[in-house]
C-alpha cells in the first residue's frame, strides 16, 4: 500500500488544506481544492487521513432511537474537534466533498499502513438453481443464492444446483442429505448425485458409503439408498477407493455397486437416471414462464388499485422511452426520465426488464402531483453492494415539510423518513435539515446476500401513529409516531427512484446515494398497507420458490 504524508503535498496544497480544517478557506481556494482532488491521488490519501466523517447515523446505535435524525455531515479530526464547512459552502457541496473522500465513517490511527476490516461473508458454495425443491419442516428453506458452509444439505424433493467454490458443480435429486466439509469436498449419505469436475477442480472427493470418490475429470453420477451406493463414470475418469480396500481407476462407461464394509462389485451402465441440467433447464424455463404469466396477471390486478399514487415496473418498448406509470386510468405524467440507469434481466431473465443504478449518476426522475394521507413503499430489489453510508430506493427531491425519503443504510438497516417542517431546526441535531425523525428497521442484508432479489416495503401511518418495515412479506419493525414528529399532510413532487441528485435546484452538487443493484418493479399507495396485505402482495408478485 502507497502511504503518502503531509509533507508530499505542494505548498499550494498545504495551505488549502490547513485552511479547510480551520474553516476559513475561500471560494477560489476551495473551488481548485476541488479541482485538484479529481486529479491528484496524493492529495486524496493525505486528505482522507487528516479528516472523517461525523456520521450521526452512529450515534442512533450508542445512544438509542431518539438520536435518530438523518445528518447532514460534519468533517472531525482523529481528536473529534468539530471542523464545520465555511458558510458560503453550500450543505449538497459539502456532502458531495465527503462521499468523494469516502462514504464509509473512518477513524483513521497513527500509522498510514493500517486499515480497518475488510467486509467478509462465511461459506465456500452457493445454491446455483432449484426446481419444485421442498424442506422438511424441521429443515430451513433455502433460496437461490444462499451461501453454503460447514453443514448438512437435505433436500426432501426435487432438484438442486450447488456450486463449490472451487469450481465443482453438483446436481442432487431428493430426498436427499449432503454433508458439505469444504470447497473440495462432501458426504453423500442419501440422494441422486450427478458431479461435473472441470480442470481447475480435479481432485474434488465425494464421500459415499464406505468409499471415498475422486473426481479426475470430468463428470460421473453417485445414488446412495439405505446405505447402498452406485456409481458410474458419465465423462472422465475417477478414481475409488473402499474402506480397507485398494484404489481403482474408472473410466467412462464403467460403473460399480458400493456397501459400507464389502468390496467394490462391476454393475450395468444406464439402470439409473441422474439429475441431468440440460433437462433441469428445460424445466426451469418451462417453470419461469409459467410463473411470469401468474406475475403478469398480479401486475394487472394491482394497476387498478385505487389507493395507488404509481406504479413502475421498468419494462419498455425500447431504451428511449420513459418508463411508463402502469396505474389505471393511465397519466402519462407519472412517467418516469431515464437517467444513466441501465436495462438490465430482471428476476424472470429474457422476460423481464429491470434497472441498474451501478453509476453514480444513475435514476430515474418522477414528479408525482397531490397531498395524500399515508405511504406505503414496496420493492423488488437486488442488491450487489451497499458501498454509500444511505443508498437510495425513493427519495423526494428538496426534503420539505411532507415529502418522504425511503432509502438504505450501509449496514442493511433500512430507513424511512418524511419531513415534518423544514422551517424548523431538529432538536437533537440543530445542524441538521429541518424536523423529523428516521425509522429504521433492523440490519436486514449482508454482503452474503449480494445479488439476491428481495422484496422491500414500508409503511408511514399517521392515523395509526406508526411506521413499519417488512422484508420479503414478513414485518421485521414498527416504531412510534410521536406527537412532535406527526405529519398527516403528505406530499412527493419532484422524486427520484433509485439515487438522490437534486437536493438544491441552483447547485450542480449532489451526495452519492446511487443504488448499486438492480430494481424489478416499485409501487407507491396513498393508504398504510397492512402486514396481511403486504405478505399478499409479496406472495403473489414473488419469482417462484411458491
Amino acid at each position: 500500500m502507497n502511504s503518502f504524508r503531509f509533507q508530499d503535498l505542494t505548498t499550494e496544497e498545504q495551505d488549502w488544506l490547513d485552511a479547510y480544517l480551520d474553516g476559513t478557506i475561500s471560494p477560489e481556494a476551495f473551488e481548485s481544492l476541488q479541482n485538484r482532488l479529481v486529479e491528484n491521488a496524493v492529495l486524496r490519501s493525505v486528505m482522507r487521513q487528516y479528516l472523517a466523517i461525523d456520521d450521526s447515523l452512529r450515534d442512533v446505535g450508542e445512544n438509542g432511537a431518539e438520536a435518530a435524525t438523518e445528518p447532514w455531515l460534519r468533517v472531525v479530526e482523529p481528536e473529534k474537534k468539530v471542523i464545520r464547512f465555511p458558510g458560503f459552502i453550500p450543505i449538497a457541496a459539502a456532502a458531495a466533498l465527503a462521499f468523494f473522500l469516502g462514504t464509509a465513517v473512518m477513524q483513521w490511527s497513527s500509522t498510514d499502513d493500517e486499515m480497518g476490516p475488510e467486509p467478509s461473508a462465511q461459506g465456500f458454495a452457493v445454491i446455483e438453481r432449484l426446481f419444485d425443491a421442498s424442506w422438511a419442516q424441521s429443515e430451513p428453506v433455502r433460496r437461490e443464492g444462499d451461501l453454503l458452509g460447514g453443514e448438512v444439505f437435505r433436500l426432501a424433493s426435487g432438484t438442486a444446483e450447488i456450486q463449490f467454490f472451487s469450481g465443482a458443480s453438483m446436481t442432487i435429486e431428493g430426498p436427499a442429505e449432503i454433508a458439505l466439509k469444504s470447497a473440495w469436498e462432501a458426504v453423500c449419505s442419501e440422494g441422486n448425485v450427478r458431479m461435473q469436475v472441470p480442470p481447475a477442480a480435479r481432485g474434488f472427493k465425494l464421500q459415499a458409503p464406505g468409499t471415498e470418490i475422486i473426481d479426475l475429470g470430468t463428470e460421473f453420477g453417485l445414488s446412495v439408498r439405505d446405505g447402498k451406493g452406485h456409481v458410474e463414470v458419465i465423462d472422465g475418469e475417477i478414481s475409488v477407493r473402499p474402506k480397507g480396500g485398494e484404489e481403482q481407476l474408472l473410466t467412462k462407461g464403467a460403473a460399480v455397486k458400493l456397501s459400507k464394509d464389502g468390496p467394490l462389485t462391476p454393475a450395468e451402465t444406464g439402470q439409473i437416471e441422474f439429475p441431468d441440467t440440460d433437462r433441469f433447464g428445460s424445466r426451469s424455463l418451462d417453470s419461469q414462464i409459467a410463473d411470469f404469466e401468474k406475475w403478469k396477471s398480479h401486475r394487472d390486478a394491482l394497476a387498478r388499485d385505487e389507493r395507488l399514487i404509481a406504479y413502475y415496473a421498468f419494462d419498455r418498448e425500447s431504451p428511449e422511452m420513459p418508463i411508463p406509470d402502469l396505474t389505471i386510468p393511465r397519466n402519462p405524467e407519472l412517467d418516469g426520465s431515464v437517467i444513466l440507469a441501465e436495462p438490465v434481466d430482471g428476476r424472470w431473465p429474457g422476460l423481464k426488464s429491470a434497472l441498474e443504478f451501478r453509476r453514480p449518476g444513475a435514476r430515474v426522475r418522477v414528479n408525482v402531483p397531490g397531498e395524500f394521507s399515508a405511504f406505503t413503499f414496496a420493492t423488488w430489489v437486488r442488491i450487489d453492494s451497499l458501498d454509500r453510508v444511505y443508498n437510495a430506493l425513493f427519495m423526494g427531491d428538496s426534503y420539505e415539510t411532507g415529502e418522504p425519503h425511503w432509502q438504505i443504510r450501509d449496514d442493511g438497516a433500512m430507513m424511512l423518513s418524511v419531513m415534518v417542517d423544514d422551517s424548523k431546526p431538529n432538536p437533537k441535531a440543530p445542524n441538521d435539515a429541518g424536523l423529523h425523525r428516521v425509522y429504521y428497521s433492523p440490519p436486514m442484508w449482508e454482503m452474503s446476500m449480494s445479488g439476491e432479489w428481495m422484496h422491500l416495503a414500508s409503511v408511514f401511518d399517521p392515523e395509526g401513529r406508526a411506521v413499519s418495515h417488512f422484508v420479503n412479506g414478513e414485518q421485521v419493525s414498527t416504531q412510534e409516531i410521536e406527537d412532535k414528529f406527526l405529519i398527516k399532510k403528505l406530499r412527493i413532487g419532484n422524486a427520484e427512484i433509485g439515487n438522490w441528485g437534486l437536493p438544491f435546484r441552483e447547485d450542480p452538487w449532489f451526495a452519492i446515494r446511487n443504488l448499486n443493484g438492480r430494481m424489478d418493479e416499485i409501487a407507491l399507495f396513498d393508504a398504510a398497507l397492512g402486514a396481511e396485505e403486504i405478505a399478499g402482495l409479496f406472495e403473489r408478485s414473488r419469482a417462484g420458490r411458491r
